[in-house]
């Protein structure tokens, strides 16, 4: 493994140790080596703090884990890349906690978790400014889902059009269509609050991001007409921001897909 220069944040630390959840570490990983190829995460009393956006800038990604820590610290800044991390804790099942260690003098981060035990190269950080939060929307319409009913309905119509699938939030429906196709995907919402609202994504990037969500997750999506879809888990949120279509007369409300619903 090449080794790289420590971060200068790590010119203050001592030592760090931080203990988080598996289940609560793993969902974020994955996500983040779909999104981009090196982030920089920080270690907060909050826990630890991740905010990037996609290397093609149409996906913002917004995570705080939950860190329990044996050492006092300051908050400690660093970048990964993100593969290699993914690599690190992508086998841990048992036991359910991730040990992060982390020495001053040391320029890689050991990963381990009962007898496991692997190490990532601590990179330069990105600079704070060019790290951005999903974007400051008031959303029409939001609502809660199972995360195994939203990737089958999206799956119903993958690749079924040019490339565009309608997600519509209504009173108690999600419906996935497409113009001019036939096939509907449908997931149960619950706790809907605003009207009925759509917009239009990308399915080949809206379902690989669901590939990527554990099916048993509950998540709070939000919408607006043209503006990005929201979603949000336990210790994450992502904005994927619509994907512009050529003009087109479409509205799925208009078509009788949620008139009832």
């Amino acid at each position: 493994m090449s080794t790289t220069r420590s971060a200068p944040q790590f010119e203050r630390l001592t030592r760090l140790d931080a203990h988080m959840k598996t289940d609560d570490l793993l969902p974020v990983a994955r996500l983040l080596a779909y999104l981009t190829d090196r982030v920089t995460l920080r270690f907060t009393e909050d826990g630890l703090r991740v905010e990037t956006l996609s290397d093609t800038n149409v996906i913002a990604f917004d995570a705080t884990i939950p860190v329990a820590y044996d050492t006092d610290t300051e908050p400690v800044t660093f970048a990964v890349d993100t593969d290699q991390f993914l690599d690190a804790v992508s086998f841990i099942h048992d036991p359910g906690s991730v040990k992060v260690q982390i020495r001053r003098d040391d320029p890689e981060i050991a990963v381990s978790a009962g007898s496991y035990l692997d190490y990532v190269d601590a990179l330069e950080p990105d600079d704070p400014e060019t790290i951005a939060p999903h974007p400051d929307v008031e959303y029409a319409t939001t609502a809660t889902v199972e995360a195994h009913e939203l990737k089958r309905a999206v799956a119903t119509v993958f690749g079924s059009g040019d490339g565009a699938v309608y997600v519509t939030l209504t009173g108690d429906t999600f419906w996935a269509t497409v113009p001019g196709v036939e096939a509907v995907g449908t997931a149960s919402l619950s706790d809907t609050e605003g009207p009925h609202t759509f917009t239009r994504l990308s399915d080949g990037l809206f379902g690989s991001i669901l590939q990527r969500i554990h099916p048993d997750e509950t998540l709070r999506v939000s919408t607006r007409e043209e503006f990005p879809f929201h979603i949000e888990a336990d210790h994450y949120a992502l904005t994927i921001v619509p994907r512009q279509f050529p003009a087109d007369e479409y509205d799925p409300l208009d078509e009788g897909v949620a008139v009832d619903a």
